[in-house]
């Protein structure tokens, strides 16, 4: 995977055919805020909606669900909307560690079963957003044969460090981080998405090594298979789909 635009699950009917005609690798839909209420069980039967409707679509990027934490109660009710056709993936906001991929593994296994889905079908994408999750890093790779691709979310670890300026060596030490334990682990790592007309961002983050890069608008994806072409994939095991 180069390229993954982030959607949130709620976008009608023409954002959606946008996004699966424009060539992105992955499609990443977003429930909205982690809290227990009427409008994220709308979300999620809406993105098991999108999920069956991508799935019946010939040539469809892979669909990945952002669910909540592992840590929090709401995450057996996210699996458990969506496993009706099934993600090809969940991305972990903010992945705290080895043990939350484990964790999310089992549960996997679980929904896998009782969904008469292949054991280990749905893989597993972590945004890595806070300090410990950065210096836990290096045990990512023998975490869980899932895992799928490592982000980075440089703006929840900038908020998490009290930095009110871009850049500085700690974001710098986690970019190095995080391109490393993806290579290890033979998986993308992908480059937090930037604003329409920020594009350069996606050159600078290819030289320091990521393999593709999150977007945020389909327009961006061109942008992104552009920067990041076929066959430049460094991660032991991708493909250069």
């Amino acid at each position: 995977m180069r390229s993954c635009l982030i959607l949130c699950s709620n976008a009608n009917e023409e954002d959606f055919a946008a996004a699966l005609d424009c060539g992105a690798d992955a499609l990443l839909l977003r429930l909205g805020p982690c809290v227990e209420d009427d409008a994220r069980r709308s979300a999620s039967a809406r993105a098991c909606t999108l999920i069956g409707e991508a799935k019946r679509k010939g040539g469809a990027p892979k669909l990945f669900v952002e669910v909540a934490p592992v840590e929090s109660e709401l995450i057996e009710a996210d699996l458990g909307a969506l496993f009706g056709p099934g993600p090809d993936g969940v991305f972990l906001p903010s992945c705290r560690g080895v043990e939350s991929l484990q964790r999310l593994a089992v549960k996997l296994a679980v929904r896998e079963a009782q969904a008469g889905l292949a054991d280990g079908a749905t893989r597993i994408g972590a945004f890595v957003g806070d300090p410990a999750s950065v210096l836990a890093l290096r045990f990512f790779a023998a975490a869980s044969p899932r895992l799928a691709a490592l982000a980075f979310d440089e703006a929840a670890l900038s908020a998490s460090l009290g930095l009110t300026e871009a850049g500085g060596a700690a974001i710098e030490m986690a970019r190095a981080a995080i391109i490393l334990a993806a290579a290890s682990a033979g998986v993308p790592a992908f480059a937090p998405p930037v604003q329409i007309g920020q594009e350069a961002a996606y050159a600078a983050a290819r030289r320091d090594g990521f393999a593709g890069a999150m977007a945020l608008r389909p327009e961006q994806v061109a942008h992104i298979l552009k920067v990041f072409p076929p066959g430049e994939n460094r991660q032991k095991g991708q493909s250069s789909a």
